[in-house]
């Protein structure tokens, strides 16, 4: 077994972790028969962390290759997916006998939290990416996209308005979906 494989299975329960919390609230959402619509927004956001999830795994991979480990670059390397978890415990409340308007209003209650938590999220990608590679944060379409990411967030994190967060929520996802096609499409 090599140092990558060791170090990736705490990533890889992570990670299955978060989307399992996701998956499972979606589901229990839907068995329910709760009327969504009200909160469709949320499911962009739910939409976006899955695959950010499947994009911090996919990405992770290519770190297979680094010469060297230490205790320091592999907490490095663990902040990013366990800001995501909690940010994916965050997402969904524990009492899912929600409506849509309820789901809505129990987001924007915790949004400050969340997209707090974000903030650090995409401050913390610029960190591993520092502490794994020994390389500065370079101005390219990589970076540009995280700083978007955190850009669209600020007005969700300041305004309670359902019209915000839903503009944040769908340019997220997104933006998202903009940086696996560009940048992750195939494994490296």
């Amino acid at each position: 077994m090599t140092r990558f494989e060791y170090f990736s299975v705490l990533l890889s329960i992570i990670i299955g972790l978060g989307l399992a919390q996701l998956l499972s609230g979606i589901a229990r959402l839907v068995r329910d028969g709760r009327s969504l619509a009200p909160a469709w927004w949320v499911m962009c956001v739910i939409a976006t962390l899955v695959l950010a999830h499947l994009q911090i795994w996919w990405v992770c991979y290519g770190l297979r290759e680094l010469p060297e480990w230490t205790f320091f670059s592999y907490a490095a390397f663990m902040i990013v997916p366990s800001l995501l978890y909690i940010l994916t415990y965050l997402v969904l409340p524990v009492d899912l006998h929600l409506n849509g308007h309820e789901l809505a209003q129990a987001f924007i209650a915790k949004r400050k939290v969340f997209f707090g938590i974000l903030g650090l999220l995409v401050f913390s990608t610029f960190f591993q990416q520092w502490m794994l590679t020994g390389e500065t944060p370079k101005a390219d379409l990589d970076a540009g996209l995280r700083v978007i990411w955190l850009l669209i967030a600020v007005p969700a994190f300041l305004s309670p308005r359902i019209l915000v967060q839903a503009i944040a929520a769908l340019a997220s996802l997104i933006v998202m979906m903009l940086y696996i096609n560009l940048l992750f499409v195939q494994m490296r």
